[in-house]
């Protein structure tokens, strides 16, 4: 950074004209490596030190207060000390600073500069340690939550930052708030302190380095009472203003982020490693059997869980995806160091962690014995910084609110100007909602205008409205550049596969190549041969990271919201941004490539409310607001005759009885079909259900279920269907004709193993969380869940069974479908258990039924106990055997409880083939009534799965 003179003449309330605190920040959100532009973290030669807390809060509404820094530099000079956000300027203000007991430079009261710099660089000692004392002032005369942010700099980057808050509130509310923030700490276990401890981080030629984004931490780190409090900006405030966005959004991304470690530190425990040179991994799902090996000088280690790794809990389910780390001391020696070591693979009751060849020769670990530890899960913080540094980029907290011009905003001939530029689209194949979409989407961005909602059903059109305006757009204008975004990356590769890819083929006009952008540690052959022709790749078949020579010529990138932060650091700027299943993303998620945007970006958001939506694992957080989309927040504050809101209701996907369920379950009745209608199987009926007797179970390594009977129905049934495909009604088979859903992992794998032996491979089988925006003709549903699994747990929300508890699970899998629903599942389980079951219950009432007739059910679901009050025994416990060998003690740090593990593994589960293909098969009442539920007959030799 070159260091510039300049004038001090700005008045408090304007932006320096020095543009010192602008550049900074401007730098920062550019750099690839912003923690080294700006960093709160001391250094070798700059410490910083405060006389008071940093968060404060008095009970007053006239306040006079000041913080005093204490700065120690060796070998620099201090230059530059700067208040960078311009909310509450005139609340703060530098008052001193003072070097060898003089106050010296020139300030406004917004920034100040050493003055002086030249003679104390020409008469000091380049080693000399230098003292420095920085008064900070405070006055206010209203309650309020006040916050700003002081820079120091030092000649060079990185500058140093520290943030400051006062909270004035009245004396009644400070004890609420203040147990409130007591509250969320008393949550978490202490960590072990990284950097006051010596740390032997883990370290790898066989893992993938540490992404360099995780250096974030340097500028947002972890929260403790030192930096972080609650607030009445997010407790007391009724929403998000303008005033408290980018400080309540902060506070909100905090407090979720607490409760995600409170989940992951349940794992936390005392116990034995099982050092090994190697490991089998065995999955009963596909039958596969995997060894791996330690290369020479590292170890693998065995480490028994305390507690259950599930699917069905949210600790489970979180420890899944966002925890790869683990920290242990090892408690057989004298030494406190702490090691790093990565998770490998994750079980039920097991996970697998790999050791480094520096933690192997530390311990002098050797390969088959037993190492006492106590361990420490880590959780991945990436998430949370970067949604914190979206909320930082972002250029203009009124990208997300309206101005009072916006809200009068009337309709002036945007139709009009639609039809003299259309000659690219076909206003035949558009209804009049789309029009208007098309019309505001693609109006000149002279006009200022605010967010385009453009909310809509499955199946209305949203994707086909969107492309065809990103087509006129491109081919209107060169000037035209488009930056779109979505929340999944199946959502994106679809605009690529079903539209552009067409386009650009057919009319070979460069200006129609859309340039796809992948997370670069992405695995190729998991992405479709016709994106990656547009994707940015290495030569040794990698994805990389775009360069502004990549994008420099082109009209349309195309990206998921978390892989956009890769574009923040180029010179780029968007005329359009457009934003589809923004409903499926929280709000800080959304800012990441708004932080591209300027006053005239046209900001188009575009989603389902009713599709599948983030998992919060905050109550407050929820409560205050963080799980609300911005498509939703901002839906809520437009007139409901606004321009910019515009619903689509027509549905051109699916058939007429699809349509009408999903609409009167989900969408009040909103969803109408349109006249296109599709036909019919032309003997299924479009909602069909198989009624299943069997048996969820769980291998001994799994995090999920399976269901063998189901898949053995299913399978059955998607035979069928294959074998006398109505091409007639249906057109030819593809890959896009049938589809197969479950909520485990567990099961997918069995279905997939199960048709490839009868040469099925070609139908689609998937996890319903992986399936967003696509679409099949048939649409095959597996629950899984019988009703021997617990109904107290999923009434009182302690555990997600999928399709009995998710009633936007069940939404995303229903609507997939376009000709054929047909749902494989125990109909008992499904009227009785879990938030789902009224929907259920509609569903069976309107299905063709097989394998049971509705009086029976009816009599089996009246014939079922009341819930209990209290917490049953669960029937899918595990027995409990004393075992006398290999025995080694779970301490769970928290709870005084020991439990036993051992360290080999189970036998796989042997089930007989024909235990589940039974042409009868009575449900196993104690009160049975006689009659008896059908299932498919299949005759096939055992076989162990």
């Amino acid at each position: 950074m070159v260091d510039h003179t300049f004038r001090m003449n700005g008045e408090v309330n304007t932006p320096l004209s020095s543009g010192f605190a602008e550049k900074v920040h401007r730098d920062w959100v550019k750099s690839k490596n912003p923690e080294k532009i700006l960093t709160c973290k001391q250094t070798n030669d700059v410490s910083i030190f405060v006389n008071k807390s940093l968060c404060c809060r008095l009970t007053s509404s006239n306040v006079i207060f000041s913080w005093d820094f204490i700065i120690l530099t060796r070998g620099k000079h201090l230059q530059r000390v700067a208040l960078t956000l311009n909310q509450n300027r005139k609340n703060f203000a530098l008052r001193e600073v003072i070097y060898n007991s003089n106050e010296i430079g020139i300030t406004n009261g917004q920034e100040w500069y050493n003055s002086k710099l030249k003679m104390l660089n020409a008469d000091g000692n380049k080693r000399e340690e230098v003292h420095y004392f920085i008064k900070v002032s405070f006055v206010a005369n209203k309650y309020g939550t006040y916050r700003q942010n002081v820079i120091f700099y030092f000649g060079g980057y990185p500058v140093f930052l520290q943030r400051i808050c006062m909270d004035c509130l009245p004396t009644e509310d400070f004890t609420r708030i203040d147990e409130a923030t007591n509250y969320q700490f008393s949550q978490n276990p202490n960590m072990w302190n990284t950097e006051t401890t010596m740390v032997y981080w883990f370290k790898s030629p066989f893992v993938p380095p540490k992404d360099p984004k995780e250096k974030l931490s340097m500028i947002y780190p972890y929260p403790d009472r030192n930096n972080f409090f609650l607030t009445q900006e997010s407790l007391t405030d009724n929403c998000l203003t303008p005033e408290n966005y980018r400080g309540r959004l902060h506070e909100l991304i905090t407090v979720e982020e607490l409760a995600r470690h409170e989940q992951i530190a349940r794992y936390n425990e005392t116990s034995y490693m099982r050092l090994l040179n190697h490991y089998v991994l065995t999955s009963a799902g596909d039958a596969s059997t995997i060894a791996k090996y330690a290369p020479p000088g590292e170890l693998f280690a065995q480490l028994p869980l305390s507690r259950s790794i599930s699917e069905d809990t949210k600790s489970g389910r979180l420890f899944l995806r966002g925890c790869n780390k683990v920290l242990f001391k090892c408690l057989s020696r004298s030494s406190n160091a702490i090691f790093e070591a990565h998770i490998e693979d994750k079980y039920a009751q097991t996970v697998y962690v790999r050791l480094s060849k520096e933690c192997v020769h530390t311990l002098n670990l050797v390969a088959n014995s037993d190492l006492h530890v106590q361990v420490q899960f880590v959780l991945n913080r990436l998430p949370s910084c970067e949604w914190h540094k979206a909320v930082d980029s972002l250029p203009d907290v009124g990208l997300v609110f309206l101005n009072e011009a916006h809200m009068d905003m009337k309709e002036i001939g945007f139709m009009d100007l639609l039809s003299r530029d259309i000659s690219n689209v076909r206003l035949s194949l558009l209804n009049i909602e789309q029009k208007r979409a098309l019309a505001m989407i693609t109006a000149s961005t002279e006009i200022s205008m605010p967010p385009i909602l453009l909310l809509g059903p499955f199946g209305t059109g949203k994707t086909f409205t969107i492309a065809q305006a990103l087509l006129l757009l491109l081919a209107k204008s060169t000037e035209h550049k488009i930056l779109l975004c979505t929340h999944s990356n199946s959502a994106a590769d679809l605009y690529v596969k079903e539209f552009f890819d067409v386009w650009y083929k057919s009319e070979k006009i460069p200006r129609l190549k859309p340039v796809r952008i992948y997370y670069k540690g992405r695995a190729k052959n998991t992405v479709h041969p016709v994106v990656q022709e547009y994707s940015l790749m290495n030569d040794n078949g990698t994805f990389r990271d775009p360069t502004e020579e990549d994008l420099r010529d082109c009209g349309l990138v195309v990206t998921t919201l978390a892989t956009s932060s890769c574009l923040t650091c180029l010179n780029l700027s968007f005329t359009h941004i457009v934003i589809d299943e923004a409903a499926q993303a929280l709000e800080c998620e959304v800012l990441i490539p708004l932080a591209l945007a300027t006053q005239r970006t046209r900001l188009v958001l575009a989603g389902d409310q009713m599709q599948l939506a983030p998992e919060i694992y905050s109550d407050l957080a929820s409560e205050r607001g963080l799980g609300v989309s911005l498509l939703e927040r901002i839906y809520g504050m437009y007139p409901e005759t606004h321009p910019c809101r515009i619903h689509l209701h027509q549905n051109y996907r699916a058939h007429e009885d699809i349509i009408r369920f999903t609409s009167e379950m989900f969408y009040d009745g909103i969803v109408k079909p349109s006249s296109n209608l599709l036909v019919k199987h032309p003997v299924l009926k479009p909602l069909t259900f198989y009624a299943v007797q069997g048996m969820e179970v769980q291998d001994a390594h799994s995090t999920g279920y399976a269901n063998m009977s189901e898949v053995y129905e299913l399978v059955t049934r998607v035979q069928e269907l294959r074998n006398s495909w109505p091409v007639e009604h249906w057109g030819t088979y593809n890959e896009k004709s049938i589809g197969v859903l479950a909520y485990y992992a567990e099961q997918v794998q069995r279905i997939r193993a199960e048709l490839r032996e009868y040469r099925l491979s070609d139908v689609s089988v998937e996890r319903v969380l992986n399936v967003q925006g696509k679409q099949f003709t048939a649409v095959f549903i597996s629950t899984v869940r019988t009703r021997y699994c617990c109904r107290y747990s999923a009434e009182r929300n302690v555990k997600d069974y999928g399709f009995l508890t998710n009633p936007r699970l069940l939404n995303a899998a229903i609507t997939r479908a376009k000709c054929l629903v047909a749902v494989v599942g125990d109909p008992i389980a499904l009227c009785t258990i879990g938030s789902c079951r009224n929907l259920w219950q509609r569903y069976l009432d309107v299905a063709d039924l097989h394998g049971v007739d509705r009086g029976t059910l009816k009599r089996h679901v009246n014939l079922l106990p009341e819930l209990p009050l209290t917490s049953p025994l669960n029937p899918l416990a595990k027995e409990f055997v004393p075992r006398s060998k290999n025995v080694f003690m779970v301490e769970s740090l928290g709870i005084n409880d020991w439990k036993p593990a051992r360290f080999e593994s189970s036998p796989s589960l042997n089930i007989s083939r024909t235990l589940f293909s039974n042409t009868l098969t009575y449900w196993n009442n104690p009160t049975h009534s006689g009659h008896c539920i059908t299932c498919a007959s299949r005759t096939k030799k055992n076989k162990e799965e």
